[in-house]
C-alpha cells in the first residue's frame, strides 16, 4: 500500500513542480523590458503623452538628484533615407549602489510623432524590440540579461537604427533610463529622462529635401 502511495506521489510531484515554475513565472518578467510606451514622448498628434518609468519605479520623481546622465551617441545630424546608423545609449551615475540598469528608446516624427525608421537588435543578448500600440511606434530596450547586474558606474546599450524611406522630416528620439539598486523592489530607483525634450534630433539630409 505504502509503495503505491509513493508511486502515486511520485507521478504528481513533476506535474506540481510544473505549476509552481509557471506561478513564478511573472515574478522573474519585472526585471526584463519595461512596457512598451515608457519614453517620455509629450503629447500631440492626438495622441497622450508617454510616461516615463517613474509610473512603475516609484520613490524618486524623475532625474531627482541631477547625478545621472543619459545620452544617446551616433544620430546623424542629417539622415539619409534608408541608411543605417549605429546608435549607443549610455547610462552614468557615481552612486556605488546603483548596480542595475536599463532604458527604453523610440524615434517618432517631430511634428505627428508618429514612429519612424526602424530599429535593428545588434546586441542580443542584452537588447530587444517591442512594438508600441500607439502611433505605429516601435521600441528598443534592455533585455533581461541587459542590464549589468552588480556594475556599478553604468551601462551602455548598442542597436541600430535605419532611416525612413522616403524621408519623414525631423525626427526626434525620446528615451529613459533606469539607475536601480538592486534590491529586488521597484523602489528606490533613479530615472532619468530629458522629457519632454527629446535626446536627440536628427533632420532629413538636403539631397533627400530636393527630391520633394
Amino acid at each position: 500500500m505504502r509503495d503505491r502511495i509513493r508511486l502515486r506521489l511520485a507521478r504528481i510531484a513533476p506535474g506540481i513542480a510544473a505549476l509552481v515554475l509557471t506561478l513564478a513565472a511573472p515574478a522573474s518578467s519585472s526585471s526584463t523590458a519595461p512596457q512598451p510606451g515608457s519614453t517620455g514622448v509629450p503629447a500631440g498628434g492626438g495622441f497622450e503623452a508617454e510616461p516615463t518609468c517613474t509610473s512603475c519605479h516609484t520613490g524618486f520623481p524623475l532625474n531627482s538628484d541631477g547625478r545621472g546622465v543619459l545620452t544617446l551617441s551616433g544620430v546623424p545630424e542629417h539622415y539619409v533615407s534608408g541608411e543605417r546608423y549605429t546608435l549607443v545609449l549610455e547610462l552614468r551615475h557615481p552612486d556605488e549602489e546603483r548596480t542595475r540598469w536599463g532604458f527604453q528608446l523610440t524615434a517618432v516624427r517631430a511634428k505627428a510623432l508618429t514612429g519612424a525608421g526602424a530599429f535593428v537588435v545588434t546586441d542580443n543578448p542584452n537588447t530587444e524590440l517591442i512594438r508600441g500600440t500607439v502611433a505605429n511606434r516601435e521600441y528598443v530596450s534592455h533585455s533581461y540579461f541587459g542590464t549589468g547586474v552588480g556594475e556599478a558606474g553604468g551601462q551602455s546599450w548598442s542597436f541600430d537604427w535605419i532611416a525612413p524611406s522616403p524621408e519623414v522630416g525631423r525626427i526626434a528620439f525620446y528615451g529613459v533610463g533606469n539607475a536601480a539598486n538592486l534590491d529586488g523592489s521597484k523602489e528606490g530607483d533613479r530615472v532619468y529622462s530629458p522629457s519632454p525634450k527629446p535626446l536627440a534630433t536628427s533632420d532629413p539630409a538636403k539631397r533627400d529635401a530636393k527630391r520633394k
